[in-house]
């Protein structure tokens, strides 16, 4: 059987003219004489327009392959942190890169109920707290918070009420009470200043 060195696609041709997408959707249409392939061609123009929505399909997909996991994901970022409760009261709402850590450490976390657990919860955070038995009862808790009290200067333009001595550890509380057993009762204690 005879070929037409018109109908086919050169090598030297296809090397020079053709884009690897705009080949590919060539050689999916028919062969024969009215299929013109030659790179020059009106159908292989139109290949290379049609071909682009190829390649951009082909770079999303490649693209979901880093959204299976929340530390390398961009475009499901808001899917993963919806799916695992976030933003809570610990997260920042700031840069990918910390939202994209935020998930994949509530991802990987595996809770627990012994102390040490929540003295490291903590510590991840930037709190130094020792949990402690309570006088109070069995489920109540003293969370000794050894850090997380901050002192600002008074000025003549201050309300007289102004607190001088600002406890920002809010989150911490927050973050202990979600992850504390239902029946604990958590009491924060800040140290005193001597």
């Amino acid at each position: 059987m005879a070929v037409d060195n018109d109908m086919q696609i050169d090598e030297r041709d296809q090397a020079e003219y053709l884009t690897p997408y705009q080949t590919a959707f060539l050689q999916l249409l028919p062969v024969g004489r009215a299929w013109n392939k030659a790179p020059s061609s009106r159908l292989a123009a139109l290949a290379g327009a049609l071909s682009d929505s190829l390649k951009t399909a082909d770079s999303v997909a490649t693209r979901m392959l880093d959204e299976r996991f929340p530390i390398t994901s961009t475009l499901l970022l808001e899917d993963w942190e919806r799916f695992l409760g976030l933003p809570d009261c610990t997260s920042e709402t700031g840069t990918i890169n910390t939202r994209q850590l935020a998930a994949d450490n509530k991802l990987k976390m595996v809770g627990s109920l012994c102390r040490p657990f929540y003295e490291d919860l903590a510590a991840q955070y930037g709190y130094d707290v020792e949990l402690t038995d309570s006088d109070e009862g069995q489920y109540t808790t003293n969370v000794n918070v050894k850090n997380g009290v901050s002192y600002r200067n008074a000025t003549v333009l201050d309300n007289c009420l102004t607190p001088l001595r600002v406890y920002d550890s809010g989150a911490l509380e927050c973050l202990l009470e979600k992850y504390k057993p239902a029946h604990q009762i958590y009491k924060f204690i800040y140290p005193d200043e001597e």
